[in-house]
Formats: structure tokens, C-alpha cells, sequence
């Protein structure tokens, strides 16, 4: 069991966007591009809180927490102070926001 709850707040609008799942509700081939680039971003390695910059006006921020029957985890970081294997990732939960129905 792996879930995963993603949120994107800020920006010029300052819309929220959230997203949750359930991987084993994702068709086989979703789930393992959601698997694959969490290794890839070695998530699980990543610190809580990324360190802060200076503030920027317009920035997105991004939480995602992954939830598994032993561990959860948490990573909150902006599109300023994102690390760069983050990033597609992120991306990925972007698109899956706008294109999966809300649950």
C-alpha cells in the first residue's frame, strides 16, 4: 500500500490544488512512472523542509507526503528552492492533478 497526497498553493492566482492516491487504485504503468520517479528523487532521502530562499514573489509551493503501511513522509519545497530530481516528479503530479477526477 502506497499513497500519496500532493497540494500546490500560491502562484499568481494564489489557486490550490490537491490531489490524492491510492497507487494500487492507478492502472499498473501510472503507478510505477509515480514509483520510479520518487526513487529517482530519492524522496525518502530528501529533508522535510527544503531550506528557505529568499522569498519570491508568484512561487509556487508544493507538499507531498508519502504514506506507506511503515513509514510517512513529508516534503514541502517551492519552485525556487526545489531540488532538481524534485522536479519531475512534481511535474507528474501537476498534470495528474488537472487530468485525473477529483476523489
Amino acid at each position: 500500500m502506497m499513497r500519496l497526497h500532493f497540494e500546490r498553493t500560491g502562484g499568481f492566482m494564489g489557486r490550490t490544488i490537491n490531489l490524492d492516491l491510492d497507487l494500487d487504485d492507478l492502472s499498473p504503468p501510472q503507478a510505477e512512472v509515480l514509483r520510479l520517479l520518487l526513487d529517482k528523487a530519492n524522496f525518502l532521502g530528501l529533508e522535510e523542509e527544503t531550506p528557505a530562499s529568499d522569498p519570491a514573489r508568484d512561487v509556487f509551493n508544493y507538499l507531498i507526503m508519502v504514506e506507506t503501511d511503515d513509514i510517512r513522509h513529508t516534503v514541502r519545497t517551492s519552485d525556487v528552492d526545489m531540488p532538481p530530481p524534485l522536479r519531475p516528479l512534481i511535474e507528474e503530479l501537476n498534470q495528474l492533478a488537472r487530468t485525473l477526477p477529483a476523489r
